[in-house]
């Protein structure tokens, strides 16, 4: 008879949007992700307009309270004050590894994330023509979905089994990207 697998109990949270006066308003909810699971992801906007002192207060409420790793990606809010790289230092400081088209490895899971971008999968798609400011919009998604397809990738060569993560902001318009990939057919799929 082979081994039992290991049972790891995923916690996931997105949208905190932790303010400068939410000190004492987390810590009830982080006790009893402590207390249920083995891994907390963050699934963005973690802050609520991206500014120092939001991730500062979050930081406090994490540190005391939570003994599992914290997994975690940035939102559009958290870009909001342009202060990411303060945001994410804070936080990373803090303990929480932060991921951007990357990953890491927590009890034989590996877990890849990037921000997201505004967008969704499928038919009705935004097409990258017209406007300039249209073609950049559906660059920028197309970029992070290959990030996060290149993550995933590097993962599986290591045939390790996977959890990817992103901010889910995605508002009414469709993207689709300009390339047939795998990982977008099979997001695509589930975004509906």
């Amino acid at each position: 008879m082979g081994m039992a697998a290991e049972v790891v109990r995923v916690a996931a949270v997105g949208d905190l949007h932790c303010t400068k006066t939410s000190q004492g308003t987390l810590q009830p909810l982080f006790a009893a992700i402590n207390d249920s699971a083995d891994v907390l992801l963050l699934c963005g906007d973690l802050t609520d307009y991206g500014l120092p002192e939001e991730a500062q207060v979050l930081a406090r409420e994490i540190v005391p309270t939570l003994k599992i790793p914290v997994v975690a990606v940035l939102g559009n809010h958290d870009y909001e004050s342009g202060q990411p790289q303060e945001v994410q230092r804070i936080l990373t400081e803090a303990g929480i590894q932060l991921l951007d088209g990357d990953g890491c490895e927590i009890r034989g899971i590996s877990f890849a994330g990037v921000k997201g971008f505004a967008g969704g999968f499928g038919q009705r798609a935004l097409e990258p023509w017209g406007e300039e400011s249209i073609k950049r919009f559906v660059h920028e998604a197309v970029d992070e979905t290959l990030k996060l397809e290149r993550a995933i990738a590097r993962m599986r060569r290591r045939s390790i089994s996977c959890c990817c993560i992103i901010h889910p902001f995605a508002p009414p318009s469709r993207v689709r990207s300009p390339r047939s990939s795998p990982f977008w057919d099979r997001a695509g799929s589930r975004s509906r």
